[in-house]
């Protein structure tokens, strides 16, 4: 399958959607300081409940984030490569909402324009990762953040320098992972860019769960095909003959974490 080309959906997307208006190995946390981010996946994997009964159903989002500083390679088969860190978010249209904000931040550091995610895919940003502790039960977890108490730290990739004084700009390497993206329920799509979309997705393989369990790789296709909304949507009429959601089964307490389509 050819590379999508996030630039020409992006200005399709912004036609409705526009925003102006394993354990295979361990997964090590990313490092606390600073981060040098370019975003390489947007997901939409539909509306699920939420896990506090208190809240509705939201649309649920990831954003992908390559992290190529040094301080940010980790070793793969002998090579050093690039962590990623997933944000979710919930899908808002508020300015309060946290995707918004996520939106508005890196739209102004990447000096405006955008109308939605998918055009700012594989472009060179600056953040800074913060580490927060959670004590359960005697055992003390760490997560990483790209927020500080809410504040998002995305910031333009340039600096002073402490010669001249002049604002330079700092080279960001480039994507080193393929990029992927989905829209849930875009009408703005044509069907063949859509089931495009969805196939970029697709992770072939099984694998056997903490439990033992054979579990397939796919877990984002399966994520979605989970949501509230699949049974009689436009994904599913596109992209199955038929689906028994009773044979779905993943496991999101590891598989989110070590599985994902854009290998390193």
């Amino acid at each position: 399958m050819s590379a999508l080309d996030f630039s020409k959906l992006g200005n399709t997307a912004a036609k409705s959607d526009n925003l102006t208006l394993n354990k295979s190995f361990e997964r090590e946390v990313p490092k606390e300081g600073l981060a040098f981010l370019r975003l390489i996946g947007y997901i939409e994997t539909g509306r699920h409940k939420s896990r506090n009964p208190a809240y509705k159903p939201a649309l649920n989002t990831q954003l992908i984030f390559e992290l190529s500083h040094k301080r940010h390679l980790i070793e793969i088969d002998g090579k050093l490569v690039p962590q990623k860190f997933t944000l979710r978010l919930n899908k808002g249209a508020t300015a309060k909402s946290g995707y918004k904000k996520v939106f508005n931040q890196m739209n102004k550091a990447l000096g405006g324009g955008h109308e939605t995610f998918f055009q700012m895919m594989g472009k060179p940003l600056l953040g800074e990762i913060f580490h927060n502790k959670v004590e359960k039960d005697g055992t003390e977890t760490i997560y990483a953040n790209l927020d500080n108490d809410g504040a998002f730290s995305f910031k333009a990739p340039k600096q002073e320098d402490a010669i001249s004084g002049d604002i330079v700009d700092i080279a960001i390497p480039e994507v080193h992972n393929e990029m992927i993206g989905f829209m849930w329920e875009n009408s703005s799509f044509d069907d063949a860019t859509y089931v495009a979309m969805w196939d970029s997705l697709y992770i072939d393989g099984t694998r056997q769960d903490k439990d033992g369990k054979e579990v397939s790789k796919n877990w984002i296709q399966d994520l979605i095909m989970q949501n509230l909304e699949w049974e009689g949507s436009t994904c599913q009429a596109l992209t199955q003959e038929h689906v028994n959601l009773d044979d779905i089964s993943i496991d999101l307490s590891d598989s989110a974490e070590s599985d994902d389509p854009i290998s390193m």
